[in-house]
């Protein structure tokens, strides 16, 4: 791996862990007016599947989604890890083989990797929720299912 990606990738990876490693030290560690609140911390996704990280230059993506309600995603798959926090409302998550789960907000999960799913909002008001991919650059982060 070239030296700056690799340098630039492990720059990326502990300024990322750092809110939570500051969440997991010591109170005295920590600056006055500093505080952590963990959000998520795993290495499987919700369906209890390893997470396995693409090869390549890694590539960080970020979107905001907005379910109207009644609202939903398409059938889809993931081929990359991918992070969800609910920012505001409720959210059912339906993947292929498991039970429907319901996150509501402050909630974060892991979605299964290269599993059909889709997200629906069964409530009266919008759902907001963060995505975040953990790509490789020029690789999709959603793949539609058939």
């Amino acid at each position: 791996m070239n030296p700056i990606i690799k340098k630039s990738a492990l720059t990326l990876g502990l300024v990322a862990a750092l809110p939570f490693a500051a969440a997991l030290a010591q109170d005295d560690a920590l600056p006055e007016g500093f505080q952590t609140e963990p959000v998520l911390k795993t290495t499987t996704t919700r369906d209890g599947d390893a997470i396995v990280w693409p090869e390549g230059t890694p590539e960080i993506v970020s979107v905001i989604g907005i379910i109207e309600p009644g609202g939903r995603t398409p059938l889809h798959q993931h081929p990359v890890p991918v992070f969800v926090y609910v920012l505001e409302g409720e959210v059912e998550l339906r993947t292929e083989g498991g039970d429907p789960h319901t996150y509501g907000t402050g909630e974060a999960y892991i979605e299964a990797l290269n599993r059909d799913h889709q997200l629906f909002n069964v409530t009266d008001s919008d759902a907001k929720i963060l995505v975040v991919f953990a790509a490789a650059e020029g690789q999709p982060t959603t793949v539609a299912s058939e």
